[in-house]
């Protein structure tokens, strides 16, 4: 896909799930940015993704534009938190702190590539939905400028609702179903892994005290046979996990100490412990 037909693409299916107009140009011309600083191919991983995942990627770059543009004059760096589900799209990324060392010249960067490349490209998409692209810089930086004060207004709750990495995992906060917020885990014969390598595995990657419980199958002992156990099931803390694992797959495959771990959605017609 090439990269600007793969950007129109993009912005058109942000708009028809209900993303306002600028808000998914400034999401779009933030990502071809950082397409810039090295982080390869983001906007065709990203149009590979499914909905949910996208609303957690574009959660991020609102939050991190929207401290763009409140504190650019500051010497607080961009906290690396921000970008936690951004980084898994990427083989390699730096940290945040890098990236925006210098905000001021980034928050430009982001502008330009707003003004000159978006307006641009995607101009006959915004005459179909009655907007006009203003011309003169002076007016496309106006233009820029629509709904920053709400963006900027929101960055604190975009941190703390839209990002699950924030700040450390509250229970409170978020009552989604349990069912929602697992995933069922199987592993290799032989080559079992037990509660607390699986706990210690998952808060390591994706955050300290992100796993609410983890819960290994082990084969009644009463049978008289030593089996291993095969299958478990983790549940998190909150559902946006999950999703960040699976990133839009059916199954994920980690390696746990040098031992295969299988990951996919919880089937809750099939009771874990229970056979047919």
């Amino acid at each position: 896909m090439a990269a600007a037909e793969g950007a129109r693409s993009l912005f058109c299916r942000m708009i028809d799930v209900g993303k306002g107009v600028v808000e998914s140009m400034k999401l779009i011309a933030f990502w071809m940015w950082l397409e810039t600083q090295g982080f390869q191919e983001i906007i065709t991983k990203l149009f590979s993704c499914d909905n949910e995942f996208l609303a957690l990627v574009s959660g991020e770059a609102e939050a991190v534009v929207s401290s763009l543009q409140s504190q650019h004059s500051s010497k607080t760096p961009i906290s690396s938190v921000l970008m936690r589900v951004t980084a898994t799209l990427a083989k390699r990324f730096l940290s945040p702190s890098v990236i925006f060392a210098d905000k001021e010249k980034a928050l430009k960067g982001i502008v330009d590539v707003f003004m000159q490349v978006c307006c641009v490209a995607f101009e006959d998409i915004l005459k179909e939905k009655g907007i006009e692209v203003p011309k003169g810089v002076e007016s496309l930086e106006k233009f820029w400028q629509v709904s920053s004060a709400e963006q900027t207004a929101a960055v604190t709750s975009i941190e703390s609702k839209l990002n699950p990495f924030a700040e450390e995992w509250n229970p409170t906060v978020e009552r989604v179903s349990e069912e929602d917020r697992c995933l069922f885990l199987t592993f290799s014969n032989g080559y079992p892994l037990t509660e607390t390598q699986i706990l210690k595995f998952f808060n390591e990657k994706y955050g300290p005290s992100c796993v609410e419980r983890v819960y290994v199958h082990w084969p009644d002992p009463r049978s008289g046979r030593k089996e291993p156990p095969l299958f478990g099931k983790v549940v998190f803390k909150a559902f946006y996990i999950p999703v960040v694992i699976l990133n839009g797959k059916k199954e994920a495959k980690f390696w746990v100490d040098k031992r295969p771990l299988w990951c996919k959605r919880f089937d809750p017609k099939k009771k874990i412990g229970k056979k047919n």
